[in-house]
């Protein structure tokens, strides 16, 4: 199984095998037990550092004769990741309880702490360019392993914009903005030859002309007004007419006076 810590196994292999420990223990959630692993690990890596034969010194001694010593930036976090570490490691063993966020800080910062001392030993600026992966510190798997499926749904939803940007792009090329009310077709434009009108036969020219004509005609025909068909009457017309309707009034005067002296007979 993968760790954080892999690159200490080829530069010390008993500092790797404490930090294994430890990461172990954070995994099973034995947070206190966790960071006092990561005090031994400090203390053991700082007494490597100083590089002192003196068996009874103490981590704070030890510390406190590599602080005096502290030259640049580097070192001054290096020591600062160390006394943080020896800090909550001393108050888990001394029965606090530890939350997990501490926990995981101090990890991070034995992180921090074993590529600077990697650094020393071997002066390779790939060290430096190496990132702590808590997906890995759980999982035990690196994060391009244990995101497999979200890499290929980040791979398709990309692929999906590509092809958005280019059937966009399609678009863009053969539509330009002709005013408010529409579009315009830029092959159109571009490829105006392929939009010539194509001659008409001579038979298409003689229905075409018909056509032209009855259009013509239904429109003056429209537009014409109407004549009055009606005929006016002659002056003779009008009085045999008027002479008619006399005479019909005086029979139906005579009818009704007939009429009369028959109802009176009888």
């Amino acid at each position: 199984m993968a760790s954080n810590f892999d690159f200490l196994k080829t530069i010390d292999k008993e500092l790797y095998e404490i930090i294994l420990d430890g990461e172990k223990l954070f995994r099973d959630e034995y947070f206190n037990q966790c960071t006092i692993q990561l005090r031994i690990f400090a203390e053991k890596m700082a007494k490597k550092i100083l590089n002192h034969t003196n068996p009874n010194l103490t981590f704070d001694d030890t510390l406190n004769c590599l602080k005096d010593k502290i030259k640049t930036q580097e070192e001054k976090e290096f020591i600062e990741d160390l006394f943080f570490i020896k800090k909550i490691g001393n108050k888990s063993a001394h029965g606090e309880e530890t939350a997990p966020k501490d926990t995981l800080e101090a990890i991070e910062r034995a992180f921090e702490a074993a590529i600077n001392y990697a650094y020393s030993k071997k002066k390779n600026e790939k060290l430096k360019k190496l990132q702590f992966d808590i997906t890995l510190l759980v999982t035990q798997k690196p994060v391009k392993e244990n995101k497999l499926v979200d890499k290929y749904i980040e791979l398709a939803q990309e692929k999906k914009e590509e092809l958005l940007n280019l059937k966009q792009g399609e678009f863009n090329s053969l539509v330009e903005k002709k005013d408010e009310n529409g579009f315009k077709d830029k092959n159109y434009i571009t490829n105006s030859k392929k939009y010539k009108k194509k001659e008409l036969t001579p038979t298409q020219k003689k229905i075409k002309e018909k056509v032209k004509q009855a259009k013509k005609n239904l429109k003056q025909n429209i537009n014409t007004p109407k004549k009055d068909t009606k005929k006016k009457k002659s002056k003779k017309q009008k009085k045999t007419a008027k002479l008619k309707h006399i005479l019909f009034i005086i029979f139906v005067i005579i009818s009704l006076i007939f009429i009369l002296k028959m109802l009176i007979a009888f």
